[in-house]
């Protein structure tokens, strides 16, 4: 609950690699900013509308992933976004609580 009220990195960052993610389950939408430095993610920020779940899983992401080696991204399952959030959401809004590391990776793949 604490990232829902008071969510980390919220922003844009100028001359950054930018994500624009959408979820067409529900709605949820996002602006995600990405500085990468040396093959890791320098600085992130975001601007999301969307459904509790989302917003509060993509702060705690973005808390996490902050100085990470792109390579690592692809080593992290649905299973420890669902720890780091404290618990595995039902069915369907899994796909909220994984909005932010899917958008990401399909992105920074391409």
């Amino acid at each position: 609950m604490e990232h829902a009220r008071n969510p980390r990195n919220v922003g844009r960052i100028r001359g950054a690699k930018k994500i624009i993610a959408k979820n067409p389950f529900c709605g949820d939408e996002a602006e995600i900013f990405l500085k990468i430095k040396d093959g890791k993610i320098a600085d992130i920020k975001y601007q999301i509308q969307g459904c509790i779940l989302s917003k509060a899983s993509l702060s705690i992401f973005s808390e996490y992933i902050k100085g990470k080696d792109l390579k690592s991204l692809k080593k992290i399952k649905d299973e420890d976004i669902f720890k780091m959030i404290g618990g595995t959401p039902g069915s369907s809004r899994q796909k909220c609580v994984l909005f932010g590391l899917e958008s990401i990776r399909a992105n920074l793949t391409k």
